[in-house]
């Protein structure tokens, strides 16, 4: 009976833990691009990369890369947004219950196969 309350507390610790922790937000920045720069007047026709930060050499005109502005994104509501999280617990809700009553059904199934098996011994 043991082995069937430890596994019931860890079936239900494993559907509760998920349901209570907001999800986590991604604080890292994002990584520098290599720009492409034009071939030297040199002649030669390797491409020359320079890295974000570093210094341009002597003979190598323009800009390492042209920055635009991004047009707006969608403006989200913020009623829809909470809708929507709203939705996504309830959701949440009743995976968990259908998991933890699917456990139980399998708990209940293996203490029958038990005592019909101990019954035939």
């Amino acid at each position: 009976m043991n082995k069937v309350r430890a596994m019931l507390g860890g079936l239900m610790l494993g559907v509760l833990v998920p349901l209570t922790t907001p999800a986590a937000m991604a604080l890292a920045e994002p990584m520098p691009v290599a720009a492409a720069l034009p071939p030297s007047s040199a002649g030669s026709s390797a491409v020359r990369v320079a890295m974000p930060g570093s210094t341009p050499r002597a003979g190598l005109a323009g800009p390492l890369a042209q920055q635009t502005t991004a047009p707006p994104g969608p403006r989200i509501d913020p009623s829809d947004n909470a809708r929507a999280n709203a939705q996504k617990a309830k959701n949440k809700i009743i995976v968990g219950v259908i998991a933890a009553v699917l456990a139980l059904i399998v708990v209940w199934g293996h203490s029958r196969r038990a005592k019909k098996k101990k019954k035939q011994a």
